[in-house]
Parts: structure tokens; C-alpha cells; sequence
């Protein structure tokens, strides 16, 4: 198996990631009962009614922990996803591993997670 990103011609993976910080800030306070504005509010129900957006809520089926490469502790978890994965999918655990060159320190974005 390969990742998404790396079978499409345009380099897009199977996910995108909202950075609901930054939604928060750009919105600012929708009010008392709203958490954004009316127009971001109706388009992330308009992804989650056609079943694109997973919020990640702990506990839930689709529960995520997210890590970017640029991430100062990013190599030890693809390091250790790549482990595992060798024995199921060698295909799949050395794609993972061709990003290790680009992740934590040898990123130029690397920050500490925030």
C-alpha cells in the first residue's frame, strides 16, 4: 500500500487539517451560543453532513492523534508507526520512513509541539 499523497498526481493525502486555534482566532467570538461565525459554522456542517470532517473526540471511533513532521518528536513516531507496520506492510512502513529525512530537526519549519 502507498500513501495517498504519493498515488495522486496533484500530492494531496487522504486528509486536510483545519487548525481550529486559528479558525478561533480569525472569527473571534460569534457569540454566547455560537462558537464561530454563522458562514464557518455552516461550512464545517456541510462537512460533517456529507461525512468528511472527524473531530477526533477522545473516545469516539475516530479518535486521532496528529503529528507534524515538523515536530521536534516527529521521528520517534514514525520511527516507531514504520516498526510495526514492517511486518504487515513492508511497502507501506518505508514510505513512512522517507519521511523521516524531512521530520523533527531536519525539518526547516521544526518547533517544539505547542
Amino acid at each position: 500500500m502507498k500513501l495517498d499523497r504519493n498515488e495522486n498526481t496533484d500530492g494531496v493525502g487522504k486528509y486536510a487539517v483545519i487548525n481550529l486555534r486559528k479558525l478561533n482566532e480569525t472569527c473571534g467570538h460569534a457569540g454566547i451560543f455560537h462558537r464561530w461565525s454563522p458562514e464557518v459554522e455552516q461550512a464545517l456542517k456541510t462537512l460533517e453532513d456529507v461525512g468528511a470532517l472527524e473531530w477526533g473526540r477522545v473516545g469516539e471511533q475516530d479518535e486521532f492523534f496528529l503529528v507534524k513532521l515538523k515536530d521536534v518528536f516527529a521521528p520517534g513516531a514514525l520511527r516507531g508507526y514504520a516498526a510495526m507496520a514492517d511486518g504487515v506492510d513492508p511497502e507501506w512502513a518505508a514510505e513512512v520512513r522517507e519521511m523521516l529525512p524531512r521530520s523533527g530537526i531536519d525539518s526547516p519549519f521544526c518547533k517544539r509541539p505547542d
